[in-house]
C-alpha cells in the first residue's frame, strides 16, 4: 500500500540523541523498538484499534529531492511511514506524536509536497495528507472497492467509542450496564450497516450512528431498525455524561418499562442477510 512520509530535519546538525529518543518512544503506548545494522525501528500498533505505522532511522537519506531543500536544515535519516489509507482519527494521533518529537528534540519536518523544510504545523501537515489520500482514492477504484468511505465526523465518533470502550465498560461495571461492541456488516447490496446487540432485561449503552439493533429475547434475535428502537425508548434513555454526542444509556429505573414498550411496538419487518466487515475497511476522507 502507498505510504505517507514525514521526514525529520534539524537546523545545522545531524545529531540525534538515540538513547533519549528510545526512552521517548518507550513511554508511548503501542510502540515496539527493534534495531539492527540496517535500521532502528519504532513500530507502532494502536493498542485498541490495530492500525500500524513505523518511525525509522536509516543509514541513508530517504528524501528523494533533498538537494533542492534549504542547506540550513540537515536530514536526520529519521522518518515516519504510515499507510495513506489511514483513518483520520489514527493519523491525528500519529501527527500528535510527531508534534511531541519536534518539541522535545527541536526537529523540523518535511514531506515531498512541501516547498521546503518547515516547523511542525498541524494545518499544513493535515492538508497535505488529506490531499494525497484523496488523490490515491481517486486513482485506485479497484483497491477502494473493498473499503467503505464515510464522513470523517462519523468515523471519528465510531473510533472514539471503540478506543474508549474498555474505560466505558469499567465506568458502567458497578451499574450492571452492558457496553456493547459495534458490529460492522455489509448487506447483499454491499452497503455498510452498523449494529449492536441488546439483550432483554438489560441496561445498555447505545453508541452513535446505529442502523440496526439485534434484540435478543431468550434464544431468538430480532433485527430492529435502530431509529425505531430509539424513538420507542426516547423518553427513557439518557445521554452518557461527558461522552460522544449521540451516545445514550438505558438506566435501571426505566429498564422494565423500556423492554415492555419494545415488546408491544409493531416494528418494521427487516429481511436480513449480513456479512461481517473488518474495521480496517472503514475509511474517511
Amino acid at each position: 500500500m502507498a505510504q505517507f512520509h514525514i521526514h525529520f530535519f534539524k537546523e545545522k546538525s545531524r545529531k540525534i540523541d538515540l538513547d533519549t529518543l528510545i526512552q521517548f518512544f518507550d513511554d508511548i503506548e503501542g510502540i515496539k523498538t527493534e534495531m539492527d545494522e540496517q535500521s532502528v525501528r519504532f513500530l507502532y500498533t494502536h493498542p485498541r484499534l490495530g492500525h500500524q505505522a513505523k518511525f525509522l532511522i536509516t543509514p541513508k537519506s530517504q528524501v528523494p529531492d533533498i538537494y533542492r531543500l534549504s542547506p540550513r536544515f540537515l536530514d536526520l535519516n529519521f522518518h515516519l511511514e504510515m499507510p495513506l489509507l489511514t483513518p483520520n482519527y489514527i493519523a491525528d494521533h500519529l501527527f500528535e506524536i510527531v508534534k511531541k518529537i519536534c518539541q522535545r528534540f527541536d526537529f523540523h519536518i518535511y514531506n515531498e509536497m512541501f516547498e521546503d523544510v518547515l516547523p511542525y504545523k498541524y494545518e499544513v501537515l493535515s492538508k497535505v495528507y488529506h490531499m494525497l489520500k484523496q488523490a490515491y482514492i481517486d486513482k485506485n477504484p479497484v483497491i477502494m472497492s473493498n473499503y467503505f468511505i464515510m464522513h470523517t465526523d462519523k468515523l471519528h465518533s465510531i473510533y472514539r467509542y471503540l478506543d474508549d470502550h474498555y474505560e466505558l465498560q469499567k465506568y458502567y461495571q458497578d451499574l450492571d450496564t452492558y457496553v456493547p461492541p459495534y458490529h460492522f456488516l455489509k448487506t447483499e447490496s454491499k452497503k455498510l450497516v452498523i449494529g449492536i446487540e441488546f439483550k432483554e432485561q438489560t441496561m445498555t449503552v447505545f453508541p452513535p450512528y446505529l442502523d440496526y439493533v439485534f434484540y435478543r429475547v431468550h434464544n431468538e434475535i430480532k433485527v430492529l431498525n435502530a431509529l425505531e428502537v430509539l424513538e420507542v425508548l426516547d423518553k427513557m434513555i439518557q445521554d452518557v455524561p461527558g461522552f460522544i454526542k449521540g451516545t445514550k444509556v438505558l438506566p435501571k429505573k426505566f429498564m422494565k418499562k423500556a423492554h415492555k414498550a419494545l415488546k408491544k411496538h409493531d416494528f418494521e419487518k427487516i429481511s436480513h442477510t449480513f456479512e461481517k466487515v473488518d474495521l480496517k475497511y472503514l475509511l474517511d476522507v
